[in-house]
């Protein structure tokens, strides 16, 4: 195995053990499903299902089969909008303790996790991600969430008209 590659599987290692630890915290993903909904709703309550469609990166489908599932868990509340066909999902005093407590075990856990990296280390690791992040996205690696299609383009040839 290469030089590059060690490097790269160390990297690999450190960020499953750094999931591990998060995963703790309260619901099993803060980046998907219930958790990321409680997290977006924690740094702005009230969100339209337009708005959260955007934050989650999932489409109306999934973002309605998570917020049921949130809705049903007590974590959050729908209620109507101004808009037309549209709704607001809100959290409920179970769903926001749960997102505080997850916020602050998350934090904790991170700070645990640098505490053995010096300040001026964690600003070189810092900057070291920043590289490799735009290095993948140079070669094409955008890491785009599961479940979010980008729309198609349509072509009139696709739709009967030639």
């Amino acid at each position: 195995m290469g030089t590059a590659n060690e490097t790269l599987m160390k990297a690999k290692k450190a960020n499953k053990l750094v999931r591990l630890a998060y995963r703790k915290n309260g619901p099993k993903s803060y980046t998907r499903g219930q958790g990321a909904l409680l997290r977006s709703l924690l740094a702005s309550d009230g969100k339209t299902q337009r708005e959260l469609v955007v934050d989650l990166g999932v489409n109306r489908a999934a973002l309605k089969d998570i917020v049921l599932k949130a809705r049903r868990n007590g974590f959050v509340s729908i209620e109507k909008s101004d808009e037309p066909n549209t709704y607001c999902v809100a959290l409920t005093d179970e769903g926001r303790a749960l997102a505080e407590r997850r916020d602050e075990a998350t934090e904790e856990v991170a700070s645990e996790i640098l505490s053995s990296l010096t300040d001026e280390e964690r600003a070189q690791y810092d900057a070291i991600n920043e590289k490799l992040i735009l290095a993948c996205k140079e070669a094409g690696i955008c890491g785009k969430k599961k479940g979010y299609r980008m729309p198609r383009k349509r072509h009139a040839h696709c739709h009967g008209r030639h």
